[in-house]
C-alpha cells in the first residue's frame, strides 16, 4: 500500500488525497461518511480531497436526494486520461514552438538600461548556468573565473551541466588557483571542450565564480550562503571580457 502512496504521489497527488482514492477505491462507491470511515481522516478533509480527485477525473459523483454518492474511476480510464493529457501538452508544445522566434525576437529588442537580476540559493544558482545554455549556441565561449569551493548540493547538477554544455558545443575558458580539487577537475579539460589556466594558490585569491558570456555576466557566491547575480549589458560584458583577455594573457 505505501508503494501505492508514493508512486500515486508522483502524479501531483498529496498523501491525504491518495489514501482517500485509494479508500474510495475499494469501496468502488461510496458517500463522503462511508469514506471517513474507511480512510480514517476527517470529513472536511476527505470533501476537499474529493472535489481534487473529480478534477483529477480520478473519481465521478451524482446526487442522490440529500446526499452525494462518490465512484472511483476504472484506472484503466484514468491511464487514458493521462495519455489524453499528454497529447494535449505535445500540442501545446507544438503551437508554442511556432510562435517562440516572433517571442525570441522581442525579448531581445535592443537594451538600452543594464539589466539586474538577483538569484537566491542553490536553485537559484542552477538557473544562472541554465541561462548559459539558453542564451549561446555551438562554438560560443564562456569565460569564467573559478572558485573552488565544494557544494555537495550542486556536485550532481554541475556534473550534468557540464555534460549538456560540452554536447551543445559550447566552449568555456577558465581561470582557477592552482588547487588540488581544480586540478582533479581540469583533467577532464578536452574532453569537455574546456581550457583552464592555473593561477599560485593564495596569489590571487578567488572566492566567487564569474561567467562572461554573450552579452551578460554572473557573479556567484556561494558562501556563506549562495546567491547569484545575473547583469545584461553588452558594454558591461565587453569590459570584463577585455579584463578576462588581459589576465588570460598574463598567465604564464
Amino acid at each position: 500500500m505505501e508503494d501505492l502512496i508514493i508512486s500515486l504521489g508522483q502524479l501531483g497527488l498529496t498523501k491525504i488525497q491518495v489514501k482517500v482514492y485509494l479508500a474510495l477505491l475499494q469501496l468502488k462507491e461510496a458517500t463522503i461518511q462511508e469514506i471517513v470511515d474507511k480512510s480514517k481522516i476527517k470529513r472536511t478533509t476527505v470533501y476537499h480531497s474529493l472535489n481534487i480527485l473529480v478534477t483529477r477525473n480520478l473519481a465521478t459523483f451524482v446526487d442522490k436526494g440529500w446526499h452525494r454518492q462518490y465512484f472511483a474511476e476504472n484506472p484503466k480510464k484514468v491511464l487514458f486520461t493521462f495519455r489524453e493529457r499528454q497529447d494535449d501538452l505535445k500540442q501545446q508544445e507544438k503551437e508554442f514552438l511556432q510562435v517562440l522566434p516572433d517571442l525570441a525576437s522581442l525579448y531581445t529588442t535592443k537594451i538600452t538600461q543594464p539589466k539586474v537580476a538577483y538569484y537566491d540559493g542553490i536553485e537559484g544558482i542552477k538557473q544562472l548556468y541554465e541561462d548559459t545554455l539558453i542564451t549561446l549556441k555551438k562554438n560560443d565561449e564562456i569565460l569564467a573565473y573559478v572558485a573552488d569551493y565544494e557544494i555537495p548540493e550542486l556536485e550532481a547538477y554541475m556534473h550534468d551541466y557540464v555534460l549538456r554544455r560540452a554536447k551543445k558545443g559550447i566552449k568555456a575558458r577558465g581561470i582557477a588557483e592552482n588547487k588540488p580539487g581544480i586540478k582533479e577537475f581540469t583533467k577532464e579539460n578536452k574532453k569537455q571542450l574546456r581550457t583552464t589556466k592555473l593561477v599560485n594558490e593564495g596569489q590571487f585569491n578567488l572566492e566567487n565564480e564569474i561567467n562572461i558570456y554573450a552579452d551578460k555576466v554572473i557573479i556567484i557566491a556561494f558562501k556563506p550562503e549562495p546567491f547569484g547575480v545575473l547583469i545584461e549589458s553588452k558594454a558591461i560584458a565587453n569590459t570584463q571580457r577585455a579584463i578576462f583577455e588581459m589576465a588570460w594573457r598574463g598567465i604564464k
